[in-house]
């Protein structure tokens, strides 16, 4: 027992003299210095004082440093924990294009039905030759330029996805019946096509005026490769948009994309076939921060 206070006494004269508490060292460098493991087995309190026992935080709120010589304080994060192999959003954007792509009434040669994956976007040549695509150029706004639209990709285990809609037009096809115009528009990636949808508008017999309809392209591209660093910055994808005309059940129909067609009575007009392509980028998570 008498050594049990002695001990005692020569511990509470270190902390008196140093104001300084070590576990498990002899030079504590700090009020209270822990050299191991800690187990806290309930609150953690911060900003404390002679009066007040301090703010235990709530629920998944985070503890965010001040800096020296201020205590921490608990914060409520604006963004979602993620947990190892989870996805989680690296980019998102969406872009718009009021300009469109009008065809005219021109006959297309040659006639292209097939599209195949990383098709290039100006087209190809040969025995088996494919028309270009006409680009519809996306913007950030309607008073802005337009730019290229660009994503980055940081780690191969990915998905990028992609909403594309956009309004067309044709002519008035009267009282013709089973009258066409056939389309397809894609989305190219560094210009070579990852998706691609094929449809075709109708006229409407008797209806009297030309008619519209609303085309939708959603897909999602999976694991594409990291670029390599240049210079040390990681290189971008370019994401396009383009459309070609295929056919038609006669030839002379107008048809346009994104915009009304030049010919006849004007019933709609560049606002109401304003093309938007949305995208998300979403990327494995590999570290936890």
């Amino acid at each position: 027992m008498h050594t049990k206070y002695k001990s005692l006494f020569f511990f509470l004269l270190f902390v008196t003299f140093n104001a300084q508490v070590g576990i498990n060292t002899t030079s504590p460098n700090s009020t209270l210095d822990v050299n191991g493991t800690i187990t806290l087995r309930n609150e953690l309190r911060v900003g404390g004082t002679k009066t007040t026992t301090g703010n235990p935080g709530t629920a998944n709120q985070i503890l965010v440093s001040q800096g020296d010589n201020v205590a921490p304080v608990w914060k409520t994060s604006k963004l979602g924990f993620y947990e190892v192999d989870e996805y989680r959003i690296t980019q998102s954007d969406a872009k718009i294009n009021e300009t469109g792509i009008n065809f005219s009434n021109t006959v297309v040669s040659p006639v292209y039905q097939t599209s195949d994956i990383n098709d290039p976007f100006a087209g190809a040549s040969g025995a088996t030759p494919k028309p270009a695509w006409s680009e519809l150029p996306m913007k950030a706004n309607s008073a802005a330029s337009a730019t290229a639209t660009t994503f980055k990709i940081d780690n191969p285990v990915n998905k990028v996805d992609f909403v594309f809609q956009t309004a067309v037009e044709m002519s008035n096809t009267g009282a013709a019946t089973d009258q066409f115009v056939r389309y397809a528009c894609g989305i190219f990636i560094d210009n070579q096509l990852k998706a691609v949808r094929a449809d075709q508008i109708n006229g409407v017999v008797g209806k009297g005026q030309k008619n519209q309809a609303i085309f939708t392209l959603k897909y999602v591209v999976e694991n594409l490769p990291v670029k390599p660093l240049v210079n040390g910055v990681r290189p971008t994808y370019d994401v396009k948009v383009g459309c070609r005309r295929i056919t038609s059940s006669n030839t002379g129909y107008f048809f346009a994309v994104g915009a009304p067609t030049t010919d006849g009575t004007q019933v709609v007009n560049n606002f109401m076939m304003k093309s938007i392509l949305k995208y998300d980028v979403t990327e494995q998570v590999k570290i936890i921060y």
